[in-house]
C-alpha cells in the first residue's frame, strides 16, 4: 500500500490553523471525518449540473456542526469535478434581494471569490477569460471580433448577454493590445463594480452595468460563459444564510422570494449547468417568524420527508441536516491529527492510541459532553499537547495533563473549528 504524502505547506497550514481554533483551507483531506452520505449526495448534484440540470441545497446545522467546513470542503470537490466555484457570505450589507446596491456588493464578492481548481484561492475570473481566449485561437487562426462573436453565440438565449459580450470583446482586444487600463475596466464590470451607467458607457461603451436588478441574471449568464471556457458549469455557494432574520420585514421577505425563484427554477428544468448551495441554522430554517418558514412557499419546498427518522436521513430533498461531531469521529480526528504532525511516519507518532483514549478521557472530566459537541477548545489542547511532546521528546503525556487546566474559549462559537466533521 502506498504511503500517503502530506506536503510541507499542508501540515504547517492545519498545525498553525487549529492552533489558532480557525478551519485550515488547504489540506483537508487530511483531517476529514465521517460524512460520507451527505458528500455523496453533493458528488451526484455536481454530476447532474455538469450533464446540463440545476440543483438548490440548504446546508443546515447548528454552530458546531461542522456547516462551514462542510461548504469548504464541497468547494474543492466541485473544482475537482471541473467547476467553477463563487461564494460569498451574506452580511446585513450583502444580500441576495435589494433596491439599495446590496445585492450587487454581494454579486463583486462572489465573482471576486471566483475559484477553480488551479485557483482555489479565488480570482480566477482573468484567467477563465484568457482559457476561453486560447479556445478561441484552438479553432481559429487569430482572435477577430467576428470570431469572439460567433464564439459567444450560445450566450444569446440569457438576458443581458449583449453588453457581457461586448465587455468580454474589450478584453480580449485590449489584451492582444497590451491596454491594461481597458482590460481593468472590463474585469470591473464583469465583478459589477461600476454604479452608474454612464461611468460604464463613457469606458467600455456599454449602456448597462450589473446591478441588484439583473444579479441573479448574470448569475446565471456567467454559468454559460464557463461553460465555453471548458468547464462543466457554475457553483454558487453562498453562507450566513441566517442574517437574514435580521432584515425589516418587507426586505427579507423579498430575499425569502428570490431564494424561493432560484429552488423553482432548479426543480423546473429552467436554469442549466449551475448549483446554489447555502448555508444556514436549524434555527432560521424553521423559525415561523423571521426565517424561511415564515415564508409559506418556502416552508413547503423545504420541509423534511415525514417518514425519515434518526438513522434513517433523506438526503435525497433540498436540506441537508448535518449532526454534531460524535466522541467516536473526534477520537478519528485525533488520530489524523496525530498522523499529520508525524507526516505519516508510525515511527514518528508522538502518542499512542492508548494515549489519545487517556486524552480524551481527561477532556470529560473537564468539559463534559462539550468536549466533542463544540470541540474547538478540544481540538486546539489536544494540539498543544502534541506541540509540547514534539518540543520535548523525553517526556510523555503524564507530564502534562495531571493539573493541566483547559482555559474555556471566550470566543462566540462561529462554526470554523468546530466543523471538522467531514466527508470521504
Amino acid at each position: 500500500m502506498e504511503k500517503i504524502k502530506i506536503k510541507s505547506k499542508e501540515k504547517n497550514a492545519i498545525i498553525e490553523s487549529l492552533k489558532a481554533g480557525i478551519v485550515p483551507r488547504i489540506g483537508l483531506q487530511h483531517i476529514q471525518v465521517g460524512r460520507a452520505d451527505e458528500i455523496k449526495e453533493m458528488i451526484k448534484d455536481y454530476e447532474l449540473i455538469s450533464d446540463g440540470g440545476a440543483k438548490t441545497r440548504f446546508i443546515i446545522g447548528e454552530y458546531g456542526s461542522g456547516k462551514t467546513f462542510f461548504l469548504t470542503l464541497s468547494k474543492l470537490i466541485a473544482h475537482e469535478k471541473n467547476l467553477v466555484v463563487v461564494s460569498a457570505d451574506i452580511t446585513t450589507e450583502k444580500v441576495l434581494c435589494s433596491s439599495d446596491g446590496k445585492s450587487q456588493k454581494l454579486f463583486s464578492e462572489l465573482i471576486t471569490n471566483m475559484s477553480t481548481k488551479t485557483k482555489q484561492d479565488g480570482g480566477a475570473l482573468r484567467s477563465i477569460i484568457e482559457r476561453w481566449a486560447s479556445k478561441i485561437l484552438q479553432n481559429n487562426e487569430n482572435i477577430t471580433e467576428e470570431n469572439i462573436y460567433k464564439e459567444l453565440i450560445p450566450l444569446e438565449k440569457y438576458v443581458a448577454c449583449y453588453d457581457f459580450s461586448k465587455v468580454l470583446t474589450t478584453y480580449i482586444n485590449a489584451y492582444q493590445n497590451g491596454d491594461d487600463i481597458k482590460m481593468s475596466q472590463a474585469l470591473r464590470w464583469l465583478r459589477a463594480e461600476y454604479t452608474t451607467k454612464t461611468d460604464a458607457r463613457n469606458d467600455l461603451g456599454v449602456r448597462t452595468i450589473i446591478d441588484d436588478n439583473n444579479f441573479y441574471e448574470y448569475l446565471k449568464l456567467f454559468s454559460g460563459f464557463v461553460r465555453l471556457a471548458g468547464y462543466s458549469g457554475l457553483i454558487v455557494s453562498i453562507d450566513e444564510l441566517a442574517i437574514l432574520a435580521r432584515l425589516k420585514s418587507n426586505v427579507r421577505n423579498k430575499n425569502f422570494e428570490r431564494i424561493l425563484n432560484i429552488i423553482n427554477d432548479s426543480l423546473q428544468g429552467t436554469t442549466e449547468y449551475i448549483g446554489f448551495i447555502f448555508g444556514g441554522t436549524p434555527e432560521f430554517l424553521e423559525d415561523k417568524y423571521k426565517g424561511m418558514y415564515s415564508y409559506g412557499a418556502l416552508e413547503t419546498r423545504l420541509a423534511d420527508n415525514p417518514f425519515a427518522k434518526e438513522g434513517m436521513k433523506d438526503l435525497t430533498g433540498p436540506v441537508i441536516r448535518l449532526d454534531n461531531l460524535s466522541q467516536e469521529e473526534l477520537y478519528m480526528l485525533f488520530l489524523n491529527i496525530r498522523n499529520v504532525f508525524a507526516e505519516y511516519d508510525e515511527t514518528k507518532y508522538l502518542v499512542t492510541e492508548n494515549d489519545i483514549q487517556i486524552f480524551m478521557q481527561w477532556l470529560m472530566n473537564r468539559l463534559g459532553a462539550k468536549s466533542f459537541l463544540l470541540p474547538r477548545e478540544s481540538i486546539k489542547a489536544f494540539i498543544g499537547l502534541l506541540s509540547q511532546l514534539q518540543n520535548y521528546p523525553d517526556t510523555n503525556i503524564s507530564n502534562y495533563l495531571s493539573g493541566a487546566q483547559i482555559q474555556e474559549d471566550k470566543e462566540p462559537i462561529d462554526d470554523e473549528l468546530v466543523s471538522l466533521t467531514l466527508g470521504e
